[in-house]
């Protein structure tokens, strides 16, 4: 898979919209940057995958479609040496997940997967957690809940929530008479 250099980040945290928004480690030694300010989605993953990742009760991911010079990564980054390691894995779906994250502290960065026919999905999610978001350009409250049947806090009903994937369909909430 070719891979392109990513869009550097520059010294403020602060992105105008057509710059995009700084993707960061714990430790400051990987620094990206999202195409643009403007995401196609964010969830809250209930998987237990997720769960793993975040070493939380759900994983947070902010979609952007992969584009040049954010996806995929210039491979000085993933290569030995470089400040990102990955970590690859199969797919419920029958894709392949490559998950990112930064060799120096640990931190998951982004999440993206190959197809079974060898295309990019078209979709990358950079962990929330990664994201500097110092204007409040994202949403947060606003996110889709996905792979709920595995959700071990308990959910408001007024979230939108999915069994599993989006397009699998809205949960059903059976209504009380």
């Amino acid at each position: 898979m070719a891979e392109p250099t990513p869009t550097p980040a520059g010294a403020s945290p602060s992105a105008a919209a057509d710059e995009g928004l700084v993707i960061t480690c714990q430790c400051g030694g990987v620094r990206l940057r999202t195409p643009n300010a403007t995401p196609l989605g964010i969830c809250h993953c209930h998987c237990t995958e997720c769960r793993r990742q975040s070493a939380s009760a759900f994983g947070t991911s902010v979609y952007w479609a992969p584009t040049e010079g954010f996806y995929p990564l210039d491979p000085a980054l993933t290569a030995p040496g470089g400040p990102i390691g990955t970590i690859t894995r199969p797919a419920d779906s029958g894709n392949t997940m490559y998950c990112y994250f930064c060799r120096g502290c640990g931190v998951r960065l982004l999440h993206a997967a190959t197809l079974p026919d060898g295309s990019i999905r078209p979709t990358v999610s950079v962990k929330g957690g990664a994201i500097e978001d110092p204007d409040g350009v994202l949403d947060w409250a606003s996110a889709k809940h996905i792979f709920v049947r595995s959700a071990v806090i308990p959910l408001s009903p007024t979230w939108e929530t999915y069994d599993t994937t989006i397009a699998a369909g809205p949960r059903h909430v059976p209504t009380k008479e």
